[in-house]
């Protein structure tokens, strides 16, 4: 469903499907259980709040983050992504999207872009405080009452991106969003559905119909950096996740990452973590053990 922002069909009664790619879901968790993150369509951007219970989240770079009550993140799309429960009952919502402010809304977003430009994204969650806690129990009871529809949908969008730009701040919108605010949204978000998905910049390039010189200097204004070393920083969050987190052997994320020799798979972990990828899996290992055993 994608939203835009002019109801055409104020009497739809059409329900809204659960298996839609976009739109609110409520979820309870049980202990343990990560279906509902890792499910997720990588395709959209994620906004999760955690309405009851604490969760532990790793999304990308960004390992063992701790979500408690009253707290959101934002996961951005192709971000890998898992979670546990820490303490149940875990109630959570997330608001799957394509872009949350309107293409109108074009001078706050080049707002948020300067604030992006010099400041790093943290992973910090925000804060639910009013009134988008009221916004979290009226959208929880109009689904009690079976208000599960297209229409609801599109109008609490555009409400909920009021209120972030009403009631907080440019400085913690620009954090919370960080990873999909730029110049060029629709050009932002088909890089980042598709980087994924090919193996050279030339391919990339060509999905987007341009000649390379021209991708390329469309792509360095809009993420400040080239093609190529963008990519590559991308590889790296990733591979970084996967060391933490997936359990795999260095052989089998080597292979996936497209490194043909084992050479080459530690010659990229010097230059970009500055260890092997033996020391850089032991170390985040060894982190993820020390936090498991705080918690507990």
């Amino acid at each position: 469903m994608n939203y835009q922002f002019a109801i055409k069909d104020p009497l739809s009664l059409r329900l809204y499907s659960p298996v839609q790619a976009t739109g609110f879901r409520f979820a309870e968790l049980a202990p343990g259980e990560q279906s509902v993150l890792t499910g997720l369509n990588k395709d959209f951007n994620h906004l999760l709040f955690v309405l009851e219970g604490e969760l532990q989240i790793s999304c990308n770079e960004f390992i063992d983050y701790r979500i408690l009550t009253g707290q959101f993140v934002l996961i951005p799309i192709a971000a890998d992504v898992v979670s546990r429960v820490i303490e149940s009952p875990c109630r959570i919502l997330l608001f799957s999207f394509e872009k949350f402010f309107h293409i109108s809304e074009h001078e706050y977003i080049r707002e948020l872009g300067t604030i992006v430009t010099t400041t790093a994204h943290t992973f910090i969650p925000g804060v639910v405080r009013p009134p988008l806690d009221m916004f979290l129990n009226h959208l929880n009871m109009y689904f009690k009452l079976g208000m599960n529809k297209p229409l609801m949908h599109e109008i609490k969008h555009i409400e909920l991106s009021a209120i972030f730009r009403a009631f907080y701040s440019k400085e913690e919108v620009a954090q919370t969003f960080y990873p999909m605010i730029g110049r060029y949204l629709n050009f932002r978000i088909d890089v980042l559905r598709n980087y994924r998905k090919v193996s050279h910049i030339d391919e990339l390039a060509d999905l987007f119909g341009l000649e390379k010189r021209t991708f390329g200097r469309q792509f360095k204004e809009e993420f400040n950096s080239s093609p190529y070393r963008w990519i590559l920083n991308q590889k790296a969050k990733h591979i970084q996740f996967c060391l933490a987190e997936t359990g795999r052997s260095l052989d089998e994320i080597r292979r996936e990452y497209g490194f043909k020799f084992p050479g080459h798979f530690t010659r990229f972990c010097r230059e970009q973590f500055n260890v092997t990828p033996t020391k850089l899996a032991r170390s985040l290992r060894t982190a993820k053990k020390m936090a498991n055993s705080i918690q507990k």
